[in-house]
């Protein structure tokens, strides 16, 4: 009988230790979970495909979530063999988002063609597919360079 106590004391212990442990790991989870995960689509060096790459960035960024994945878009991969989108060098100037259409100032290094980086025109499409596919709530995108609008 003193033996049956003791097992079932110690499976109780062993149960209450593991809920407990269970408990506080969620609750840590849930108080430094400051990041989301992000789906970007870069340009290969193989003519016609895409690499896809996912990043975890902050939830709440002093730039706003939008301008922070655009700037983190700008940077490139960090794959090998993927093309930049745009030119070297080309940063957002301001990015902002009114009734669900976002507004993105580019710096005019945008407009420098190398070859490490795609067409223009096939810069901004991926620009606007990596948009419209990490944030719902954007139905329409204007691209503007320099504070000029950028025609399509």
């Amino acid at each position: 009988m003193e033996y049956s106590r003791k097992v079932h004391y110690i499976r109780l212990s062993v149960f209450s230790l593991i809920i407990f442990l269970f408990l506080i790991s969620s609750l840590l989870f849930l108080i430094s979970n400051k990041k989301e995960r992000r789906l970007f689509i870069f340009p290969s060096v193989d003519e016609g495909n895409y690499v896809v790459e996912y990043r975890y960035l902050e939830k709440n960024p002093v730039q706003g979530k939008i301008q922070l994945f655009v700037d983190e878009l700008l940077l490139g991969s960090g794959i090998e063999r993927t093309k930049l989108l745009f030119a070297r060098g080309t940063r957002v100037l301001s990015c902002f988002l009114r009734k669900g259409v976002l507004f993105v100032n580019l710096s005019p290094e945008l407009l420098a063609q190398e070859d490490s980086a795609v067409q223009i025109q096939e810069g901004v499409e991926l620009l606007k597919k990596n948009i419209k596919a990490n944030f719902g709530n954007v139905s329409e995108i204007e691209i503007y360079v320099d504070g000029k609008y950028a025609y399509e």
